[in-house]
């Protein structure tokens, strides 16, 4: 007993001696933790790679801290976890993350996104044990907070009235993005620690006072150009909390009307200087004016674009969840699992991340059940934050209540409209309110010290997370590099400079394209053909619905001439994919090919559903005069166009067209013989009996010698021969006719003179057709013109 009684004295007076000590290093912690906000993205395709590796770090650093030194670990601590609802309710969800994460299609994609969720909790343990007994510094760390939002706001304000010097303001406000990368994200993570700057104005006095006034104020500015609506309803609901509960936590009258100027002062101010900031620019859709801004906040407004886009994501994340209620599609799997969702809602490759409401995401990606022990974690700390302002008695315990229930409302706010659980800076807010909800109580300084292992725990899981977030910044880099890469007119990259490189953690990209997709392409502009087919049907393996790689093998089909796996991946890339025009355009290529005029129609009226312009009539006619669709029933097509868009020049120029050739056939119906001699030739052309369909074209053009149209077909029919040199000459007699406006006599003079070398004249003739939206041209352009 003497012994016990020894090591309890002797542990007391080292914990006195360095209680200075461990506050230091805990500011220092919480100091570092704030710098993510400032961090570079290292060459990362997403700011968040660089974040979660560097939390990860600091994790490894404070974890060995803790085990040496061991008076940080009590058994108090541990009691306070094991009693808390809170606690319990994220290690539940987190343990049905990671059994989402076994049961995922994409075991890669849910790994990586366990593992930020990892990082979080071991940022949440190492920041829990460095403050239990030592909550007396949470001014400390306001005022800190307060220099990272001051920092942050001013140079938003000087990046935005920087690049307004060369680009309109109004353009100028979608760059308030911080170092996020997103300007709604930027808002949000400001809002989140306003809460911060409202306690320590009520703590501090003088100077420090007016330093967090003038820091609120900026930042409420800022919020206010950003425009971003759920930050407007948590800063409301902020203010209003705030000054409302403060009244609850009996602060003395005088002292709390005192208060409210410093509180209300910045918000007026700001209101009024974002007011005439946007009155100065004149823009005309969000950053209109902050009234504007505010009235749009609904979930059923009609007008708004991304309102109803984010209810459309709403509606599938329910449909997901209720087809795999129990354990979901599988934790980040969601940008995947999506796409069938949305094949009939986004137009080409638009693909959602995420769904824009956390909890939603949640049912998706990790079931029903799980969604209500997320939803419990904050309804546990809403029950415990106000339980302990009700009835607590002691200022510092209420104060810190408060701070953490301000903190539950920004985070639960932004969980509703977007997507903080993937964010590392939204996640440190949302680490805050957990470690000030839970440990704000009394701790027994004298309480029995718990074994270090349990830093050696969380150290060993910090370094697993170092390594997979290691390898996802690398993936991202790799990704960053490889994008401008190919974009570019002359990529510097190889493919074998590249295979060696493709990340298998994450082995998806940010846009859901597979990474060894990218050494598909790579293969597929060097004419690796053989490597860039076994790669795409990997990458369709990973995600088979972007219809990409379908896409890019129809390419090689064609241009190694094998037609039905041509049109077969041409048509599977549509169908996967109904509102991406590349893959319609090439849909109707090969039917046009094929002679399918029901296909192209087909096609044609699924298009439209989606996207309605004047070129896609002007695109399909063109298929259906190629597949010899009859004129009059081509005149009837182009008429539902003009019913649209009555006054569209290309319609009515292509209709004028097509009105001149029905003339023209009339005309040589007139004569029996001449009229016997096309019909006959166009169903040899339809049989693909070419040289008799030339025999009765060329009788037909000793009638009538001044039919454009049959001197085109005699044309067509030599380049279907591959006599291209022939096909020159009679096509070159109707390039510059009026009546055959649609770019297909330039298309076909183009690959004819790129099969006979001449490329600068078949560039030139396949440009022509690509101007006049030609299908196919495009895609010619783009292989050998570039």
């Amino acid at each position: 007993m003497g012994k016990k009684t020894t090591q309890i004295d002797n542990r007391t007076e080292a914990s006195s001696s360095n209680n200075n000590y461990f506050e230091i290093i805990t500011l220092l912690f919480v100091s570092s933790i704030l710098l993510i906000d400032f961090f570079p993205q290292f060459g990362s395709i997403e700011i968040i790679a660089p974040q979660y590796l560097y939390l990860s770090l600091l994790n490894i650093l404070v974890s060995f801290f803790i085990f040496r030194n061991p008076e940080l670990l009590t058994t108090t601590i541990k009691t306070i976890f094991q009693k808390s609802m809170v606690f319990k309710s994220y290690v539940a969800f987190l343990f049905i993350c990671l059994v989402s994460v076994i049961m995922a299609a994409n075991f890669s994609l849910g790994l990586i996104s366990f593992i930020q969720l990892l990082i979080i909790f071991c940022t949440f343990v190492n920041l829990s044990l460095l403050l239990h007994n030592r909550l007396h510094i949470i001014y400390q760390i306001c005022f800190i907070v307060g220099i990272s939002l001051f920092v942050q706001s001013y140079l938003a304000i000087s990046h935005l009235f920087e690049i307004a010097k060369s680009i309109n303001l109004s353009t100028a406000f979608s760059f308030i993005q911080g170092k996020t990368g997103n300007i709604n994200i930027f808002a949000a993570t400001l809002t989140g620690k306003l809460p911060f700057l409202m306690l320590g104005i009520y703590h501090f006095s003088k100077w420090k006072k007016w330093f967090l006034m003038s820091t609120m104020l900026l930042v409420l500015f800022v919020v206010f150009l950003t425009a971003s609506r759920a930050s407007y309803i948590a800063l409301v609901l902020n203010f209003i909390g705030f000054i409302s509960i403060l009244l609850v936590v009996k602060t003395p009258k005088k002292d709390y009307l005192a208060l409210l100027p410093y509180i209300i002062l910045p918000l007026i101010i700001a209101f009024l200087g974002a007011t005439l900031t946007f009155k100065t620019a004149q823009d005309k859709g969000r950053f209109s004016s902050v009234t504007d801004r505010f009235s749009e906040i609904s979930p059923v407004n009609s007008k708004d674009g991304s309102i109803n886009i984010r209810l459309q994501y709403w509606n599938n994340a329910l449909e997901i969840a209720k087809e795999n209620p129990v354990f979901g599609v599988g934790l980040g799997n969601w940008k995947i699992q999506s796409q069938p969702y949305e094949k009939e809602l986004v137009n080409n490759l638009t693909l959602s991340d995420h769904p824009h409401n956390d909890f939603l995401e949640i049912a998706a990606e990790t079931g029903f059940i799980n969604l209500i022990i997320y939803l419990s974690l904050f309804i546990f700390g809403l029950i415990t934050n106000v339980k302990k302002i009700i009835s607590t008695n002691e200022l510092q315990s209420k104060l810190i209540a408060l701070l953490a229930l301000l903190l539950l409302i920004s985070y639960g706010i932004d969980a509703i409209f977007n997507f903080p659980l993937y964010r590392a800076t939204m996640q440190i807010n949302f680490c805050l309110f957990l470690v000030l909800t839970i440990i704000n109580t009394k701790f027994d300084t004298s309480a029995p010290l718990l074994s270090n292992k349990l830093a050696l725990v969380i150290a060993s899981l910090s370094i697993i997370c170092f390594y997979f977030s290691y390898q996802t910044l690398k993936a991202y880099q790799f990704e960053n590099e490889t994008v401008f890469d190919l974009q570019s007119s002359q990529p510097k990259l190889r493919y074998d400079d590249i295979i060696d490189r493709i990340p298998k953690f994450p082995n998806t990209a940010t846009n859901s394209q597979p990474y060894i997709e990218v050494a598909a392409v790579y293969a597929f502009n060097e004419k690796k053909y053989e490597q860039s087919i076994k790669y795409f049907n990997q990458s369709i393996n990973i995600n088979p619905y972007t219809g990409r790689a379908e896409w890019y093998k129809y390419r090689i089909f064609k241009e190694q001439g094998i037609a039905d796996s041509a049109r077969y991946n041409a048509r599977k890339a549509f169908e996967i994919r109904p509102r991406n025009q590349d893959y319609f355009l090439s849909a109707l290529v090969v039917d046009a090919k094929a002679k399918d005029t029901a296909a192209i129609l087909k096609n044609h009226n699924t298009f439209i559903k989606y996207v309605k312009d004047p070129s896609i009539w002007i695109n399909t006619s063109s298929a259906l005069a190629q597949s010899l669709y009859p004129n009059d029933k081509i005149l009837k097509f182009m008429s539902t166009g003009l019913a649209i868009f009555p006054k569209d020049s290309t319609l009515l120029a292509r209709l004028k067209s097509f009105e001149k050739d029905a003339e023209f056939a009339k005309s040589s119906s007139k004569n029996n013989s001449n009229g016997d001699n096309v019909a006959k030739a166009s169903q040899y052309a339809a049989n693909s009996d070419f040289e008799k369909a030339i025999v009765f074209f060329k009788k037909a053009a000793i009638d009538d010698p001044k039919n454009i149209i049959i001197t085109q077909n005699i044309g067509i029919c030599y380049f279907q021969l591959k006599q291209f040199k022939t096909a020159i000459t009679y096509l070159e007699k109707t390039v510059n006719s009026p009546l055959l406006a649609d770019g297909k006599t330039e298309f076909l003079l183009g690959a004819a003179y790129l099969n006979t070398n001449n490329k600068p004249k078949g560039c030139k003739f396949l440009i022509l057709a690509e101007n006049k939206n030609y299908p196919g041209a495009a895609a010619l352009v783009s292989q050998y013109c570039n």
